[in-house]
């Protein structure tokens, strides 16, 4: 019982010592103008975005994340600005070295703004010379995505998807976690996401410090 008891223990310190837990800091985007944005994530935004959920874990590869991340733009990155849209992505997963995102469910949702100047950020299409949206997007079930265009609406680009979370590691130093596009924030299409490490509660050491001791006694008691 006592092996059994030792080995979970170890696999516990193991674990934790390959993931970490981080914090999302901030979330940017550069407009084809050069202007740096930051996403909204704590649902404060007027037109009702939910707040994300989303506890997110780095192990020097792969972040990963259950709950839900919601990530809304908006003009001037203002709570009371038009939205541009919002991603809706429960159990987000980032291979950084393949620059490949998973997650169990994605939705995009159509913001005010793009409406007005005739398109579709959601959808990747303009609204055509009528300025009404005739286009059918779908998301779901999980991560599939459909579009048929219809009137006279045209194809500007590919649907939002997943994919627009394929990142790669821009920097880690063993405390800041910065993942995003080649495109550095600040030039257009630039867009990355900011981690801070959350620091390992002290009881987590002593615990480490703790087996150390018992590995170190159990060889002293076998010689």
């Amino acid at each position: 019982m006592k092996k059994v008891i030792l080995a979970l223990a170890l696999f516990a310190v193991s674990a934790a010592a390959n993931a970490i837990t981080v914090t999302l800091v901030k979330h940017n985007q550069t407009s084809g103008s050069g202007s740096i944005s930051t996403l909204i994530t704590d649902g404060s935004h007027v037109q009702g975005q939910p707040a994300s959920t989303a506890v997110f874990d780095w192990d020097g590869t792969t972040l990963t994340s259950t709950g839900l991340y919601s990530a809304t733009s908006s003009l001037g990155s203002s709570p009371y600005g038009p939205t541009i849209l919002n991603d809706r992505i429960t159990d987000l997963s980032i291979d950084t070295s393949t620059s490949s995102a998973g997650g169990t469910a994605y939705s995009c949702h159509e913001g005010t703004f793009l409406a007005g100047v005739g398109a579709s950020g959601c959808g990747g299409h303009n609204l055509g010379a009528n300025y009404f949206n005739e286009s059918t997007t779908t998301w779901g079930p999980g991560l599939a995505f459909s579009r048929t265009l219809g009137g006279d609406d045209v194809a500007t680009g590919t649907q939002r998807s997943i994919s627009a979370y394929d990142f790669g590691l821009v920097s880690w130093d063993g405390t800041t976690l910065v993942i995003g596009t080649t495109t550095p924030v600040g030039t257009p299409g630039g867009e990355a996401m900011y981690f801070a490490a959350v620091p390992v509660p002290a009881a987590a050491w002593l615990f480490g410090s703790a087996l150390g001791l018992l590995g170190w006694a159990r060889r002293r008691a076998a010689q």
